[in-house]
Parts: C-alpha cells; sequence; structure tokens
C-alpha cells in the first residue's frame, strides 16, 4: 500500500512539473545556396570528362613499339660481330699458346708456383647472341569518359546541354599505386593449459602500398572564361592501403584488390569533385535529416503542438517537390511555434510552456527557420537558448545550428537575398 502511495504520488508530481516529450527523425530534400554564384546565371552546362589514360597508354605502346625495334637493332649487330669475336678469340688463343709452348718445362713450373696456378692459356668464351626481352607494358585502364560525366557531373539548378553556356570540365589522371611490400611483426602472446601459462613469439603479416589518383576541375564560359579551377590537394596525396594481419605470410599478387580500390576511389573521387562544384556555384540538394519534437498529451493541453508537427512534417516531405506547399505547411507549423513560445515561462515547472517545452519548440523553430532560409528570426531564437540551462547534447545541437546560419548568412549575401 506504501509503494502504491508513493507510486501516484510520483504520477501526480510528473503530471504537474513535467511533459513528455517525444521525438521523431524527418528527413527532407534540401537545396543549398551556391557560396560564389555565376551571375548572370547561365541557363544550362556542358558536363565534360577529360581522361588522360589514353595518351598515357599511347606513349606506353610507342616506348614499347620502340624498345623492341632497338632490341631488335641491338641482336642484328651483335649477330653480325659474332663471328668476328670467335675468330679474334681463337687468334688470341693461338697467339698464347705460341707463346706458352715456347717456353721450357722449368719454366713452367716456376710460373705456377709463383703464381700458385696453372698458366696455360685460356680460350676466350664468345657467348651467342641472344633477343633481349621487352616486357609489354602495363596498361591504364580506359573508361568510357561520356558515360561518367553524364553520370555523376551534374550541376543541380541547372539543365544539361549538348552545347551549354558553361563548361564543366574534369580532368582524370590514371589510377596508380605503388608495389606492394610485406610487413612482418613480432608479438609475444600467451596460452595457458592445464593450469599453466606459456609465452611465445608470434609472426604476424600485412601488406602496404599507396595509391592515388588525381584530377582537376575547371568551369568556364564559352567564350573561354574561367569561372573555377581547383586541383584538389586531398585527391592529389596518396593513401596508404594496409591489408589485414594474418598469421600467414600473405600473396603479393594484389591485382584484384586493385582493380577493386580503383573502382571506389574513382567513384569517391568523382562525387567529390562534383560536390566542390555544385558547393560553390550549384544550387546542391543534399538529403537533410533532422529531428522533430512534439508534447503527448492525453488531456489535448498540447494539440497546437502536435498540429505543428504534423504540419512540418508535411512541409518537410514536400521540400523540392512543391516547395510552394512546402513553405506554406513549414510556415504554418513556425507560426503555431512562435505563438506557443509567448507563454513561454521557463521558471515555472507547472507552466504548459516550461524551460524544457521552450527548448524542445525552439529547436523546432530554428528547423523551420533553416529550411525556410530565414536567419534574422533564428538568431534571436539563438541567443535566448543560449540563455537556458542546456544539455551537453542540446548545446552541441545549437553549435552545429549557429554554424549552419552562419554559413547560410554568408551564401544569402553572396545570392543577393
Amino acid at each position: 500500500m506504501k509503494n502504491l502511495t508513493l507510486f501516484l504520488s510520483f504520477a501526480v508530481f510528473a503530471s504537474l512539473t513535467g511533459q513528455n516529450i517525444k521525438d521523431e527523425k524527418v528527413s527532407y530534400q534540401y537545396v543549398k545556396l551556391p557560396s560564389n554564384p555565376i551571375s548572370p546565371k547561365p541557363a544550362n552546362y556542358t558536363a565534360v570528362l577529360v581522361s588522360t589514360a589514353d595518351a598515357e597508354n599511347a606513349r606506353l605502346l610507342a616506348n614499347y613499339e620502340a624498345e623492341k625495334i632497338q632490341a631488335e637493332t641491338d641482336y642484328q649487330h651483335e649477330l653480325a660481330d659474332y663471328d668476328k669475336r670467335v675468330k679474334a678469340a681463337e687468334d688470341q688463343y693461338a697467339k698464347d699458346m705460341e707463346a706458352y709452348n715456347s717456353k721450357s718445362t722449368a719454366a713452367k713450373i716456376v710460373e705456377r708456383q709463383l703464381l700458385n696456378e696453372n698458366s696455360k692459356p685460356v680460350k676466350q668464351y664468345v657467348s651467342v647472341p641472344s633477343k633481349r626481352y621487352v616486357s609489354e607494358p602495363k596498361l591504364f585502364t580506359v573508361y568510357d569518359a561520356s558515360t561518367l560525366a553524364s553520370t555523376y557531373l551534374k550541376i543541380d539548378g541547372f539543365d544539361r546541354s549538348a552545347s551549354g553556356e558553361i563548361q564543366y570540365i574534369v580532368e582524370m589522371k590514371p589510377f596508380e599505386y605503388s608495389s606492394p611490400r610485406m610487413v612482418s611483426e613480432t608479438r609475444k602472446e600467451t596460452s595457458v593449459a592445464n593450469g599453466k601459462s606459456n609465452t611465445y613469439n608470434v609472426t604476424y603479416y600485412h601488406l602496404e602500398f599507396e595509391y592515388r589518383q588525381p584530377m582537376t576541375v575547371k568551369v568556364m564560359r564559352n567564350n573561354s572564361q574561367e569561372i573555377y579551377f581547383e586541383a584538389p590537394a586531398k585527391l592529389m596525396e596518396f593513401t596508404k592501403y594496409k591489408t589485414d594481419d594474418s598469421k600467414n605470410s600473405p600473396s603479393m599478387d594484389v591485382t584484384v584488390l586493385v582493380k577493386n580500390m580503383e573502382s571506389q576511389m574513382l567513384k569517391q573521387n568523382l562525387e567529390f569533385i562534383n560536390h566542390l562544384v555544385n558547393d560553390r556555384i550549384g544550387f546542391e540538394v543534399s538529403n537533410r535529416t533532422t529531428v522533430l519534437e512534439y508534447v503527448k498529451s492525453k488531456k489535448g493541453e498540447y494539440d497546437d503542438l502536435m498540429t505543428a508537427f504534423d504540419a512540418a512534417k508535411m512541409g518537410y516531405a514536400l521540400m523540392n517537390k512543391s516547395d510552394g506547399e512546402a513553405k506554406a505547411k513549414i510556415g504554418e507549423a513556425v507560426a503555431i511555434w512562435k505563438k506557443a513560445l509567448e507563454e513561454s515561462d521557463i521558471a515555472n515547472k507547472k507552466a504548459r510552456i516550461d524551460e524544457k517545452v521552450t527548448i524542445s519548440v525552439s529547436f523546432n523553430l530554428l528547423e523551420g527557420y533553416f529550411a525556410l532560409r530565414q536567419v534574422q528570426e533564428a538568431e534571436g531564437i539563438m541567443a535566448n537558448l543560449k540563455k537556458m540551462d542546456l544539455s551537453r547534447k542540446e548545446s552541441k545541437l545549437l553549435e552545429s545550428y549557429t554554424q549552419e546560419f552562419l554559413d547560410l548568412k554568408i551564401r544569402k549575401i553572396a545570392n543577393n537575398l
């Protein structure tokens, strides 16, 4: 009975002093303003991927053919000279033997004793000429540049055209990697058997090699006026790859591994390049995930916040699909949240909009303002949140919003908004 009384007392206290705040993850498509917009804005663009692999392969094959020709030339010269070299060796041998035979037996014995070797002449060996082997070059992978360009090189907010007003050009260097090297490491390990421990050395092996695929990007007008150029340092640097440690010596053949890594790096680098271009001059579409909160109440005390939650959720779902409707629904939610904050009483734990609900509604507002690109309104909310007793998680979230709104403010200024 005592436990039941305590439970009922706690339940009454909780209903008076706390709210049951729930949250739900919401993902939507967000269109980011360019940091360096092109003015006037062009209607369309042409994307081109230029691979230097073909030229590099042509150079390697040309060198290969030249080396084969040189090897054949050298071989023919050696063949032509072979008989002369054989005759010269035989003549020299005959001359040496004549001199040797002219010596007395006593002289030969003295020489053998003094020199500790047989002084009898030996005919010089003349090797039969053989053609130098020229190994075939290892050619770089050649990709369908047109297909890669249509798949990865896209500027959001612009139409693609065969003769666009701006040229989006990516130059892709061949994939490079170093020869793998085996690395060994001796570690001490312990085994226990029959209550006794035994420490012994174990050698582990792994392979290491470095790889990269450099790329550069250039955006220019049809009159060759350069708008943007970058050779990202990230793509110029070599990345080290290390296989898993093994007690067995691994195979040095990394052909399959390298092929897979090359395909993966190609995709990653092109996506990275495309992000750089879109961040600078495009209206980049990205998937944004946020958390919407609402207060669960059986008495209908927070029906307004539930209405705002539903409106915002619908608005985010319509983003980049029907922007007019999306902004209207998010604006509806924002209006409800703003009105609720007029009741905020963070010092009164019994207030409908106490500190806990105030913080929840404030973060909902920040996301709404971000989606609507309303920086000034958000700055007021962030200033108020800084005065409240935030948890560590909430403080980090506020810091993240502060950086995002600062970036949005700079982009709005760049776009004259």
